[in-house]
């Protein structure tokens, strides 16, 4: 049953293996004597089963019903809530946010938006309404099967990150730039520590290399 693939381990599973089960435990009852039953009556039993019966049979259109809507649900909660265009900015070093520990901890993302909006200045909010409408565009066509993977491999999106680090780039390359970089990226931010010295120069140099990358395909 193709619906089923996607939903291992979930409630629904369990289910359906306990409607296969009791089936099979009401035939191994009608079937037993002295409260034994004989492999051949097993046997018997399996094959009915996997031949099917209406309870079988309902429980799996059912399940397959019910995968299937799990399946056509929003995946990664696309524009809900989302700043599409920070999220696109922290793509070229978003593996480093994974791991334990990570090459960059999550809960200090907001020292580099905050860069980014000394960067960009005015400039910021054309990009996040741009990163909105291509969003939006993008889910007049996916509707609710709409994920980050789509508005990454969008060639609008990849056109705005490739415009945005181009200007990133010529800002970290003047000094007061550099000194922007190192005076919000070293920063707790509440409880968790400021991110180290190596961790926020991974960070620029992954920056830098998917600038030139993009750059470098026109």
């Amino acid at each position: 049953m193709d619906g089923a693939s996607g939903c291992h381990g979930s409630t629904r599973c369990h289910e359906l293996a306990a409607v296969v089960t009791n089936v099979v435990m009401t035939l191994a009852r009608e079937r037993a004597a002295n409260g034994l039953v004989s492999l051949a009556d097993l046997e018997r039993i399996a094959s009915l089963v996997r031949h099917g019966t209406i309870s079988l049979d309902d429980a799996f259109r059912h399940h397959e019903e019910a995968c299937r809507r799990d399946h056509t649900r929003p995946k990664g909660n696309v524009g809900a809530r989302s700043n599409p265009f920070q999220r696109l900015m922290v793509r070229p070093f978003e593996q480093m946010l994974l791991g334990d520990p990570p090459g960059f901890p999550r809960p200090c993302l907001p020292n580099y938006f905050g860069f980014l909006d000394h960067a960009f200045g005015e400039r910021l909010e054309p990009f996040e309404r741009h990163s909105r409408a291509i969003v939006q565009a993008l889910l007049v066509v996916h509707g609710n099967n709409l994920t980050w993977d789509h508005f990454y491999g969008d060639q609008r999106t990849v056109k705005t990150l490739k415009s945005a680090l181009k200007l990133l780039t010529h800002v970290l390359a003047s000094a007061e730039g550099q000194r922007t970089w190192h005076a919000c990226m070293v920063r707790p931010v509440d409880a968790h520590p400021a991110p180290t010295i190596p961790q926020i120069n991974q960070v620029r140099l992954m920056l830098l290399d998917t600038g030139r990358g993009l750059a470098a395909e026109e």
